[in-house]
C-alpha cells in the first residue's frame, strides 16, 4: 500500500481499472485494520511556511522530535528501535547518534539540560517499504495526517486528484476512526490526535 499512488490513482493501483467505490473500501478496510493492532503512531509535522532561517533542517529536526517523544512515552520501561524507508539513512542515523550523546531540553527553571536518548537499542536501520507492512501502514497513517492538517489547520482544498476520490469528511472519518481505537498517540502534544507541529509559530 501506497497510499499517495492509490489514491491519485497511479500504477500498479490504475492496472486493476477498481471503482471509485471499490477504493473507497479499501481504504475503510484498510484504516479498519490498523485500528485492530497493538500500536501507537506520533505524527510530527514540520510546517515550511513557518520557516524563517535558512538552516533549518527538516529531516534532522522531525527525527529529534520523534525519538524525543518515543523516549518519553517509554518512561524507561521498554526499549526501541527505528525502521526507515530507503534514501535517507545517512542524516538520520548521523541525528540519531547525535541524540544518544547530546540531547538538551529546555528546563523548568531556565536554560537546557542534557539528557540523552537511553532507550534507543540500534542505529537506524532501513528497509525497501515494498517489503514491509510496518513502513507503509507508517505511510498511510502520515499521509491521512498530512491531509488533516491541509484542510483543518492550513484550510486548503485537497490535491485535485485525490479529491476526486475522497473529501475533508472522509479524511476526518479516517483520523477519527484511529483516535478511536488508540492509534493516535495523543499524549504527543495538545493538538487534536495528539500532532506534534514545528516550528512554533
Amino acid at each position: 500500500m501506497h497510499t499517495k499512488h492509490f489514491l491519485t490513482d497511479k500504477n500498479p493501483y490504475r492496472t486493476y481499472q477498481w471503482t471509485n467505490i471499490q477504493k473507497i473500501e479499501i481504504l475503510k478496510k484498510y484504516t479498519l485494520m490498523i485500528s485492530s493492532l497493538n500500536a501507537s503512531s506520533i505524527n510530527v509535522i514540520i510546517d515550511k511556511t513557518f520557516i524563517s532561517t535558512g538552516d533549518y533542517h527538516v529531516l534532522e529536526n522531525a527525527l529529534t522530535y520523534n525519538i524525543q517523544r518515543i523516549e518519553n512515552d517509554s518512561q524507561g520501561s521498554w526499549n526501541f528501535l527505528l525502521i526507515t524507508d530507503k534514501g535517507r539513512i545517512s542524516p538520520m542515523r548521523k541525528t540519531a547518534r547525535a541524540i544518544r550523546a547530546y540531547n538538551p531540553i529546555q528546563s523548568q527553571f531556565g536554560g537546557y539540560i542534557n539528557k540523552p536518548i537511553k532507550n534507543m537499542i540500534e542505529d537506524v536501520l532501513e528497509k525497501d517499504s515494498q517489503e514491509s507492512h510496518f513502513i507503509q501502514i507508517c505511510d498511510f497513517i502520515s499521509y491521512f495526517v498530512h491531509l488533516y492538517y491541509l484542510t483543518r489547520y492550513k484550510k486548503k482544498e485537497l490535491p485535485n486528484r485525490v479529491g476526486k476520490l475522497i473529501n475533508r469528511e472522509f479524511v476526518g472519518s479516517v483520523m477519527a476512526t484511529l483516535s478511536a481505537n488508540g492509534i493516535l498517540n495523543e499524549k504527543a502534544s495538545h493538538e487534536k490526535y495528539g500532532l506534534v507541529i514545528y516550528p512554533k509559530k
